[in-house]
């Protein structure tokens, strides 16, 4: 029930944020908060959040994405970790391609910029979120300690932070933007642990069933 009502809660703010954006309700707050991010561009601290932003770019979300899957099935022998992982990427991909298309929010004009696609929301961040998010699902559940599930939680959430403050400090997309990657990358992180969930019910309900047929 509970992830159900956040589900809901969640759909209603993307929906709110889209209107929002649409009726450019708040294009002049987004403005101003990029343009002050932006000033920080030219200081050191870029050259850290340029690193951590890498990770949310494609090259990196690929090589962490195939790294974790051998992980996964090398060292826990976990092939439906590894598939569902891959899945959760390529949906995040694929639906973050598809509501850019449907809002075409074009990204803040007052920097140079490297990526020529729409901005809303950021795919460094919903894609960085889901897979970060499903790796620490994974990590946390094989934890043995509290103290080390709450590090493993507590190390992403930071991360995925950084991955969205270097997009607004690298003026590639607006606050808005990083919110609805967020809220996006929440809802589908959400049913993939929800797949993954009812997948591993159904796999030990045959077992039960064939031992008990034996």
């Amino acid at each position: 029930m509970k992830r159900i009502n956040l589900s809901l809660l969640l759909t209603f703010l993307f929906i709110v944020l889209v209107m929002l954006i649409k009726t450019n309700g708040i294009n002049e707050f987004d403005t101003s908060i990029g343009k002050g991010m932006y000033t920080l561009h030219d200081q050191s601290l870029i050259l850290v959040l340029e690193w951590i932003g890498m990770l949310g770019s494609t090259v990196g979300i690929i090589a962490i994405l195939f790294l974790s899957m051998l992980l996964f099935i090398i060292i826990q022998k976990n092939f439906l970790a590894a598939a569902i992982l891959f899945l959760s990427v390529l949906i995040g991909n694929v639906g973050n391609k598809v509501l850019k298309a449907i809002v075409e929010r074009e990204r803040p004009s007052f920097p140079e910029h490297i990526e020529d696609s729409f901005s809303f929301p950021s795919g460094h961040v919903m894609v960085g979120l889901l897979l970060f998010g499903m790796i620490t699902y994974y990590v946390v559940k094989a934890s043995q300690t509290q103290k080390m599930k709450q590090i493993v939680i507590t190390s992403t959430s930071v991360l995925l932070i950084f991955i969205g403050f270097s997009r607004l400090v690298e003026g590639e997309h607006f606050f808005t933007d990083v919110i609805g990657g967020f809220i996006a990358g929440g809802l589908v992180l959400i049913a993939m642990i929800t797949v993954d969930q009812l997948v591993r019910t159904k796999i030990e309900q045959r077992k039960v069933k064939n031992d008990v047929s034996f």
